[in-house]
C-alpha cells in the first residue's frame, strides 16, 4: 500500500480520540454475532469488533481506508474480518437479517440528512440490532466541546455544514427515530461529548 498522508493522520490523531467509545460500543458486543460496520474508516473498531464476535464485515467507500484497514488486519493475522469498498448508501449486497448487528461510528453526522436516514434505515433491514456511536448534542461547555467542533470546523465544506445540522436537529436521536429506529439504551462518553445507543 502507497503512503497515504490523510491516513496516517487520521490514525495518530483521530483514533486515539475515539477510544472510549470504541470501547463502549465493544461492551454490546457478543462472541456469537456477526457485525456489519457502515463507514469503518482506518478500521480500528472493526478489528477491536473481531477480536470479541464471530465474524465482522466492514465496509468503506474510501479505498485508502480499506487498505490501510485490511493491511492492519493481515498484519494482526485477523481471519474473522472482511474488509470492502462499498457505498453505505447501497448496501442491497447484503440480504435482509444477514447480520446480527450493524454498527454506525462517527458517520451520520457527517451526511446529508436525508442520506443519513436512508443508511440507518438500510442498516435497521441488514440487521436485528443497531448500534449508533456519535456526537451527543448535549455536548457540555469545556475542551472537550471546543476541541471537538474545532475538528469538524477544519473539515469544513459539506462536512461542517452536515455537523451543523446534525447538532440543530437534535443529534442521534433525531435521525434514529427517522429511521424508524428505538433507542433501548444509551451511554455518554468523552466528556459528555460522545454517546453511543443501542437501537433496534
Amino acid at each position: 500500500m502507497n503512503f497515504s498522508l490523510k491516513v496516517f493522520l487520521y490514525q495518530r490523531f483521530i483514533d486515539p480520540l475515539l477510544s472510549g467509545l470504541r470501547r463502549e460500543v465493544l461492551l454490546s458486543i457478543s462472541p456469537e454475532d456477526r457485525i456489519l460496520e457502515i463507514a469503518c474508516g482506518t478500521g480500528a473498531l472493526a478489528l477491536a469488533m473481531a477480536l470479541k464476535a464471530a465474524h465482522v464485515t466492514a465496509i468503506d467507500l474510501s479505498e485508502e481506508n480499506i487498505a490501510a484497514a485490511a493491511q492492519t488486519a493481515m498484519k494482526n493475522s485477523a481471519g474473522n474480518i472482511n474488509f470492502e469498498v462499498r457505498d453505505a448508501s447501497d448496501l442491497s449486497c447484503y440480504t435482509d437479517r444477514q447480520f446480527d448487528t450493524a454498527v454506525i461510528t462517527m458517520a451520520v453526522h457527517q451526511f446529508e440528512s436525508g442520506l443519513a436516514i436512508s443508511i440507518l434505515s438500510e442498516m435497521r433491514k441488514k440487521a436485528y440490532r443497531i448500534i449508533i456511536g456519535d456526537y451527543s448534542h448535549h455536548m457540555r461547555s469545556g475542551w472537550s466541546r471546543n476541541l471537538a467542533w474545532a475538528i469538524e470546523w477544519l473539515a469544513g465544506g459539506d462536512h461542517y455544514r452536515n455537523f451543523r445540522n446534525y447538532i440543530r436537529s437534535g443529534g442521534l436521536h433525531f435521525f434514529a427515530s427517522k429511521a424508524g429506529l428505538n433507542i433501548i439504551s444509551q451511554s455518554v462518553r468523552g466528556g459528555g461529548v460522545f454517546v453511543v445507543a443501542v437501537c433496534n
